[in-house]
């Protein structure tokens, strides 16, 4: 069994609808790879698709559960790995497993148990697949995930950026992200019309207690909907009158500044104390 998947079969042509663009240049694939912490013994892999990173993580000698929607691949992974010492194959939806209740109990891999995440998101479904993460398993290892470049940047913008906004907020709350480097088309197979970016997640020291993840991401969509008005317009339009009078006596919250100014814990003050109770 050779560390690298065959070739794609001949009748096998890679679906547009379900995002498929694999990864299959080798450099980028070491670069994944050594970005996941030392003792590594185990990882969860999101899209294995073909397998190339797949392939790349078993021949270090790592544990791999290969987490895959799509019938036809999940029958090439297990025929190409399935008998590679290691290798799990679980075919399920990203976007709406249960990160924190996987099957077999969790993988070995960091201090805590929890093994890190690594996977290259279909373009189309890579902003659900991370809320997912963020909802069910929050960040208590590290995630290496590559996104469409343009996600990346929003994920890991600073408030008062052009690209800051809720995505940026609610992954800044669950993990530091980093953008460790970006990947061209041609890495990829077929070649997608835009780059990639690789970020990597790492867990916060002090996370604190857990939000409401539903409920605060209706409530910054509705703040960031009107992301170029002052803070108090935003938020007339989401509590009724009695409640803003009391939010216009605290002067926690600056009202004339906007929605993109706020940090990620300004946002998460302000949701928690006058917003939490008003999203259903």
């Amino acid at each position: 069994m050779t560390d690298r998947p065959d070739p794609w079969p001949g009748h096998w042509i890679p679906s547009k609808a379900w995002g498929q663009n694999y990864l299959v240049n080798a450099g980028v694939i070491d670069k994944i790879v050594d970005l996941l912490p030392a003792g590594t013994e185990a990882v969860v892999e999101i899209g294995a698709g073909r397998g190339a990173l797949t392939g790349a993580l078993l021949s270090r000698g790592l544990g791999v559960l290969a987490v895959e929607p799509h019938e036809e691949s999940a029958r090439y992974l297990e025929r190409t790995f399935g008998e590679r010492a290691g290798f799990r194959l679980l075919q399920a939806d990203a976007t709406s497993l249960d990160f924190s209740n996987l099957p077999g109990g969790s993988d070995p891999g960091t201090a805590d148990g929890r093994a890190p995440v690594v996977g290259n998101l279909p373009y189309c479904v890579a902003a659900r697949i991370l809320f997912n993460l963020i909802r069910t398993a929050r960040a208590r290892s590290p995630w290496i995930l590559m996104f469409q470049r343009e996600v990346a940047q929003r994920i890991v913008a600073a408030p008062g950026s052009r690209d800051y906004g809720l995505l940026s907020v609610v992954s800044q709350l669950a993990a530091r992200c980093r953008l460790c480097f970006q990947v061209h088309p041609g890495s990829f197979s077929p070649a997608p019309k835009v780059d990639s970016a690789v970020v990597r997640f790492e867990p916060l020291s002090n996370p604190g207690q857990e939000p409401d993840w539903d409920r605060l991401s209706s409530w910054l969509g509705g703040l960031f909907s009107r992301r170029r008005k002052q803070l108090g317009n935003c938020l007339s339009a989401l509590l009724p009158p009695e409640r803003m009078a009391l939010l216009r006596s605290d002067p926690t919250f600056p009202l004339t500044s906007r929605p993109e100014q706020l940090t990620p814990e300004a946002h998460l003050a302000l949701f928690e104390g006058w917003g939490r109770d008003k999203m259903s």
